[in-house]
């Protein structure tokens, strides 16, 4: 697909500028990520969250799915229930300011770290501090509130600029001195870019921190969890399949 068609495609869902505020475009150029309240409703937490119930329990019946301290759910794309999270117009202006419109959508999944599970060392999911154009983004959409303790991102605002080069313990629960633990409220997005230094933090709280988590890149770079279209899928998103392929 020629970008011409991606762009095309992304503003028929709204992917546009102007859905951004200046301090958002600011926040995404100077630290690497910003934060989106609002990006789903109640409503459609509810539809998100009973789907995720009914995946879980259908994939417990399989004996080759192993949960492990930390839930995950891959293609989602096939779920009717989470069409408005990859379709919101304004996560995918924040994307596209990231990128450009030249990109391709991986896997829509589901993590969710169990209490006591969670933690990852900080990383960058391209080289940080790339000097090229960037490569990379991700969204993670929160499905419950992310508290200082259950386990939420954690970001170094900055690591993602040209030429940085910031050393990260290597130890998953040490921090860095200049990250940022991001809270926000059930709905919300964290739109980051794949190169700013992030991870999950170790959820110290009695209940499971359910979100989504979308990847986005340039056709030519790596993604990981290329998405498996259904053919009811096909029909029902129609050429918005396209952005996945």
């Amino acid at each position: 697909m020629e970008n011409g068609e991606r762009e095309e495609l992304l503003r028929a869902l709204g992917a546009s500028e102007s859905r951004l505020t200046q301090t958002e475009t600011a926040a995404l150029d100077r630290d690497g990520y910003v934060v989106m309240p609002g990006i789903l409703n109640a409503g459609q937490i509810a539809d998100a969250r009973e789907a995720i119930d009914t995946l879980i329990a259908q994939a417990r019946l399989d004996p080759t799915w192993h949960a492990g301290g930390t839930l995950h759910l891959n293609d989602l794309i096939n779920e009717p229930a989470f069409d408005a999270v990859w379709k919101s117009d304004r996560l995918l202006a924040g994307i596209v300011h990231i990128i450009g419109f030249d990109l391709r959508i991986g896997s829509v999944a589901y993590r969710a770290p169990q209490p006591g599970y969670g933690a990852q060392a900080l990383h960058a999911d391209f080289r940080q501090g790339y000097r090229g154009e960037y490569q990379v983004a991700t969204a993670i959409v929160a499905l419950v509130d992310f508290t200082a303790n259950n386990g939420a991102t954690r970001v170094v605002p900055g690591s993602h600029l040209p030429g940085a080069e910031i050393p990260v313990p290597s130890d998953a629960d040490t921090a860095h001195p200049a990250q940022r633990s991001i809270t926000c409220e059930a709905g919300s997005a964290i739109v980051f870019n794949g190169h700013l230094l992030h991870s999950g933090t170790r959820n110290a709280s009695q209940e499971t921190r359910h979100a989504l988590q979308i990847t986005f890149a340039r056709p030519t770079a790596p993604i990981s969890g290329t998405a498996r279209i259904e053919n009811a899928t096909l029909e029902r998103i129609g050429n918005a399949a396209f952005l996945f392929l």
